[in-house]
């Protein structure tokens, strides 16, 4: 497991305050897995919650994660958000386990499912596609 905000940011471009992982618990070239426990603090959190535009951050940093381990921390795009199902938001204390899982890659675009948990509830899946710059 990789974690600590000098560790983590060696996978994704983003920087504090706006890192929305706090561990790395598995990377390939095909797989991330993320742990983020939800802080009060947290630029996005609102009545408590984490809301859908930070679920969606968490997922695209997840993403990242494991673009940044098959190819160096590189900026990247979402170029498309599909099928986003969200059964709850995460409250301030929850901790998010996120899954982004590589479906398909053509060049620099990736296509990838991310499924963001809570204990053994599924709350969050999408289908990301990625634009990654050189």
């Amino acid at each position: 497991m990789i974690s600590g905000q000098n560790n983590i940011q060696q996978f994704i471009p983003q920087r504090p305050p706006f890192v929305f992982i706090d561990a790395v618990e598995e990377v390939s070239e095909s797989l991330a897995r993320t742990r983020f426990t939800i802080p009060a603090d947290c630029p996005l959190v609102s009545d408590g919650r984490l809301p859908l535009a930070g679920l969606m951050e968490n997922a695209a940093q997840t993403c990242a994660a494991r673009a940044g381990y098959a190819g160096g921390n590189k900026i990247g795009y979402i170029g498309a958000i599909k099928q986003m199902q969200v059964t709850r938001l995460p409250r301030v204390g929850e901790t998010l386990v996120t899954e982004a899982i590589l479906v398909q890659e053509v060049m620099n675009i990736s296509l990838i499912d991310c499924t963001a948990r809570i204990g053994d509830e599924t709350i969050a899946t999408a289908t990301l596609k990625l634009a990654i710059m050189d």
